[in-house]
């Protein structure tokens, strides 16, 4: 979903799965016969950061994204950007990799990344748009013996997840808001993204893969009608959202990310409308409010 926040540390108590069991032997041929012919556009890379899983981790940030979220840090990385592309622009989509080339990225550090019990997390934009490239990248990874987990806000079909999720650790899924209204309005989308979404989280529990809801926190102290739709803060949203979370077993608890600014100067450089702007950041009492009433639901909460 592209929100990423430095002062995040995950602490994912999970075990990393096997799939040798929903894996076939006709899947396997396939990948080694297509291995070479794998690639995915890359927008860029972070081979050492403590974010967007457990341990140490190598981030791919993937190239391209339908939604528009007034909150986006990476909005060079999303379609909105790539509108804005000329003949001028070097690479509009993005770096194209080979999956063999980003395996060998991971290689480089891997005692790094065994040591700490981390792994590769691919993010974006929005990674799901580039399914067989994220399962290839997967497969890849895991087969070095580090976990890979993905940062998604749910694209893609029942298909695309079926051979995707097996290959995956835990899912980070960005949920945006637990109402429709509100969806839509955040991500400028419709109706059948959000039940898209949820969709997707159907599916992490049928596959029975670890999954952490990140959730986007965002105050309106000063009740100005800018931005009256996108707050996010209200009882009832919280509450709603921890029903969410308590509804789907493969949930481990909700991740608070409050609201920042970092991604504002990309909107200014590519002349895109940030519709935040003059909007707060949460203080700590409103951080600590919302954490307070997740958990009086009896959900795990981490920020």
């Amino acid at each position: 979903c592209g929100v990423v926040l430095g002062v995040t540390v995950h602490i994912l108590d999970i075990q990393r799965r096997r799939h040798s069991t929903t894996t076939t032997m006709e899947d396997d041929i396939e990948d080694l016969a297509n291995e070479d012919k794998i690639t995915g556009y890359v927008h860029s890379i972070d081979s050492f950061t403590a974010v967007d899983g457990a341990g140490i981790r190598c981030i791919f940030f993937l190239q391209s994204c339908h939604k528009r979220c007034v909150f986006c840090c990476n909005v060079d990385s999303t379609d909105a950007a790539l509108a804005r592309a000329d003949a001028s622009t070097p690479t509009p989509l993005g770096r194209r990799m080979r999956v063999r080339e980003c395996v060998d990225i991971v290689r480089r550090n891997l005692d790094y990344y065994k040591a700490s019990g981390g792994g590769v997390t691919l993010s974006g934009g929005e990674c799901l748009l580039q399914p067989e490239f994220a399962r290839a990248v997967c497969r890849g990874v895991r087969a070095l013996g580090v976990s890979a987990s993905i940062d998604t806000a749910g694209a893609g079909t029942d298909k695309e997840w079926n051979r995707v999720l097996p290959h995956v650790d835990c899912v980070l899924l960005c949920l945006k808001s637990a109402f429709v209204d509100r969806y839509v309005a955040i991500t400028g989308t419709s109706v059948e993204e959000f039940e898209l979404s949820r969709r997707f989280l159907r599916a992490c529990e049928a596959h029975g893969t670890p999954t952490w809801l990140r959730f986007v926190l965002m105050t309106n102290p000063r009740n100005d009608e800018r931005f009256a739709a996108y707050a996010t803060d209200s009882e009832e949203e919280l509450v709603e959202l921890a029903r969410v979370a308590k509804s789907h077993a493969c949930v481990l608890g909700i991740e608070l990310l409050p609201y920042h600014r970092l991604g504002v100067f990309k909107f200014q450089e590519l002349e895109l409308d940030y519709a935040l702007e003059g909007m707060a950041t949460p203080t700590g009492e409103d951080i600590e409010r919302a954490k307070s009433i997740l958990t009086s639901q009896g959900v795990r909460v981490m920020c």
